[in-house]
């Protein structure tokens, strides 16, 4: 029961996450910077999540010790995020998405560095899967062209950050904090962050104008952060970080379905093929007939959902 908690934790995390195209795009459309588009988003998530902790009359204190944990937390998801922002100025968005899809190898090999996992053949089948799946969403195999070295290595540095969030955050000594205390403060550090990232590169926040542009950020702020980190956590207890990091692949499939039925894009063979591919995977994984692959952190201990 817990291993069927964990997958459908995952998938909705990654299903969830895969809703951002359907939020930003119509805001990025009226001119505003995607840098500001992400504080934004984390600045309502946040807000989101305060109005949770006053209902639960919950107390924000922080000890040092988990400010300092919490940060490098923060720092890890932030880095994920500008690094995939910059490897857009030099790659195709499909090239970008499917470098940055190294995280479930970073995942698992992390994993076996630091937690002593051992390698599966089923684990990186699924991984070769998910990845190889990816590319066919993302139009890849029609060809490259010229890429940029600098542009591969900003999101090879983009899944790397992920896959170290996605490790440590198991891992962290903070046992004592609920579970919406914790993200709150990581998506208050990572807004933090990334303001200071938008001003230094675009000197400021653009304002809000339209209604349609606050409820476009608003659902951006709870869909794809606020629900799909929480499931995050709920997944990493139950399965581990290897298998979520996997059943990731279903962030980019939400988001071809999101472009395909909202946006017209075309569904073409290439599109299909990846879909197989990814649900392939993840037959594998749900087959599997070994444990769950290391015992969630003390922080996931804490709380069920």
């Amino acid at each position: 029961m817990n291993k069927l908690h964990g997958f459908v934790g995952a998938i909705t995390s990654a299903t969830a996450f895969g809703l951002i195209p359907l939020f930003s795009l119509p805001v990025l459309a009226t001119g505003m910077p995607s840098t500001a588009v992400l504080v934004y988003r984390f600045a309502f998530a946040c807000l989101i999540m305060l109005v949770v902790l006053m209902y639960q009359r919950q107390s924000l204190h922080l000890h040092f010790g988990e400010s300092l944990r919490l940060m490098l937390l923060s720092i890890a998801y932030t880095g994920s995020a500008v690094f995939l922002i910059e490897g857009y100025r030099y790659l195709s968005s499909g090239i970008a998405t499917v470098i940055m899809f190294s995280y479930p190898a970073w995942t698992a090999l992390l994993m076996m560095i630091f937690r002593g996992e051992k390698a599966s053949v089923t684990t990186f089948s699924a991984i070769g899967l998910a990845v190889a799946g990816v590319c066919f969403l993302s139009g890849i195999e029609n060809g490259v062209g010229n890429i940029s070295v600098l542009g591969i290595c900003l999101e090879l540095l983009s899944g790397l950050s992920y896959a170290i969030y996605m490790v440590a955050y198991p891992t962290m000594n903070i046992r004592n904090m609920p579970t919406i205390k914790v993200n709150f403060y990581i998506f208050f550090f990572t807004m933090l962050l990334l303001m200071l990232y938008a001003i230094f590169t675009s000197g400021g926040l653009p304002a809000i104008h339209t209604g349609t542009t606050l409820l476009n950020l608003f659902l951006l702020g709870l869909l794809p952060t606020v629900v799909s980190n929480i499931t995050l956590i709920l997944a990493l207890k139950n399965i581990g970080s290897t298998l979520v990091a996997i059943l990731g692949a279903f962030e980019p499939l939400t988001a071809m379905c999101i472009g395909i039925a909202v946006f017209g894009e075309p569904f073409t063979t290439s599109i299909a093929i990846g879909f197989v591919l990814i649900l392939t995977a993840v037959v594998l994984l749900v087959l599997k007939k070994s444990p769950a692959e290391v015992p969630a952190g003390p922080v996931l201990q804490h709380e069920r959902r």
